[in-house]
């Protein structure tokens, strides 16, 4: 199984079939949490959809901080396959899972600070918070194979070979929700029994994602020579190399924790407005994570390809990449939104069958439906500077898209209520893409060395 290929033709063809199965891929990631909710949804009371809400909602400020492992090793993989420098792949993969495995156990062993940290900051009901907690305290005990999980995914979408990624998660979630059936419905364990499931899946994907690798790797290795050595350890030693790690991963980790702190402050101001407001929401935004990791999806197309270019120094490639990943990404954009205008009640129904949630839910729904076209723009553009590694631009844009959402998200909700915090989030989403589009073409000089007309 080689991992480099000759072809650096851009078309149509090529980012569709590296699309789809990211975009598949992705989507499988919030099925986890998505599953969980329609599970709980089943339970009589409102409180348990808040609950796992809540505790979700921790669990992935958390994973989502450190996401940041996916992006970086992507960025950093692509390049070196650009490059033809098969070393450089296996050390960038081989760097990331050792960041991967500290900051997991940081945060295995810190579980306790951030438990109380967190659940002082987002507020519930007492009964709420209780579950939440539990729900927390199980899951926490995964980190180290979620945090190793996003390197891996990373990494196959930085090789482009994302339908290992895609059997990876399918794998996931085909153990995940036949297992949180049975542990919180039929053993009665409720949200200990989805935090359970999805403890389990963890771990599993991780050792599945390990062994894949290492045939990877092995194939691959003795493809070259016939023979299989461990030569390519030998570019860990460049020192500045890790720090250019360090460097791209801590850039994308501050602009990850800015999105996840403007997903926090929107849960938490719903949830005190009432224990049916925050269920609301938390179905709403659990069917918005389908839509984030489906455009996403194509942002890791876009970052595969713009990597690869700017490793093999190619501004007509690079081009190619860009131009036709945004066509590709606005026409999916609109299909996203046909989806869920004709299948919004629907969608609802699955999420909960409690009648006064699904009720109260169809009113903030058309937010949803108009969300894909607002928000594809700044996912496009985070995968093109993550590939070119310019996260120092993607971080400083991010600070000021924020700031300017927390302007909307003070003011807004205490005139329109809670379409005042949808709206917040949509221009949120939207201010996003237009600041990343600014630098681009500033970009675009410095990393291919264009003279400046």
């Amino acid at each position: 199984m080689a991992i480099f290929h000759s072809n650096e033709e851009i078309d149509y063809k090529r980012i569709l079939n590296l699309s789809w199965p990211i975009i598949l891929a992705n989507i499988t990631i919030p099925l986890i949490g998505a599953t969980n909710m329609a599970v709980v949804g089943r339970i009589p009371s409102p409180i348990h959809i808040g609950a796992v809400a809540l505790g979700a909602t921790v669990l992935q400020c958390i994973d989502w901080s450190l996401s940041f492992l996916r992006r970086g090793t992507t960025g950093i993989t692509s390049q070196a396959y650009g490059a033809g420098d098969m070393s450089a792949v296996f050390a960038a993969l081989i760097r990331s899972l050792l960041i991967a495995f500290v900051l997991g156990f940081l945060v295995t062993i810190l579980q306790q600070p951030i438990s109380w940290i967190a659940f002082q900051l987002i507020e519930g009901s007492p009964e709420v918070e209780k579950l939440a907690e539990e729900y927390f305290n199980i899951r926490i005990w995964a980190s180290m194979a979620t945090m190793s999980n996003y390197v891996l995914l990373g990494w196959f979408y930085g090789i482009q070979k994302p339908k290992i990624a895609l059997v990876l998660r399918v794998l996931m979630n085909i153990l995940n929700i036949p297992l949180a059936i049975y542990l919180a419905l039929n053993l009665d364990m409720g949200v200990a029994g989805v935090a359970w499931s999805a403890f389990f899946s963890h771990i599993f994907v991780f050792v599945m994602g390990v062994i894949v690798t290492i045939y990877i790797s092995y194939t691959s290795l003795r493809q070259r020579d016939n023979s299989f050595d461990l030569g390519f350890l030998v570019p860990l030693k460049d020192i500045n190399k890790l720090f250019q790690v360090f460097r791209i991963n801590g850039d994308i980790f501050l602009r990850t924790v800015l999105v996840f702190v403007a997903f926090s402050w929107f849960t938490a101001l719903g949830a005190r407005n009432g224990d049916l407001e925050l269920a609301v929401n938390s179905v709403l935004l659990n069917l918005f994570w389908f839509i984030s990791y489906a455009l996403d999806g194509l942002a890791n197309a876009s970052e595969a390809l713009a990597g690869q270019a700017l490793g093999a120094n190619n501004l007509k490639m690079f081009d190619n990449a860009v131009k036709k990943t945004f066509v590709v990404a606005f026409i999916f954009s609109l299909i996203i939104v046909l989806v869920y205008w004709l299948s919004g009640s629907y969608l609802v129904g699955f999420m909960t069958t409690l009648p006064e949630v699904k009720s109260e839910a169809a009113k903030y729904f058309p937010w949803l439906i108009i969300m894909p076209v607002a928000g594809v723009w700044c996912f496009l553009m985070d995968g093109i500077y993550t590939g070119v590694t310019e996260t120092k631009i993607m971080r400083n844009m991010m600070i000021v898209s924020f700031l300017i959402y927390a302007g909307f998200i003070l003011f807004l909700p205490s005139v329109l209520g809670n379409h005042g915090l949808w709206l917040s989030l949509l221009l949120f989403m939207l201010i996003r893409g237009i600041t990343l589009i600014i630098p681009f073409k500033k970009i675009r000089q410095d990393c291919f060395s264009i003279p400046k007309s």
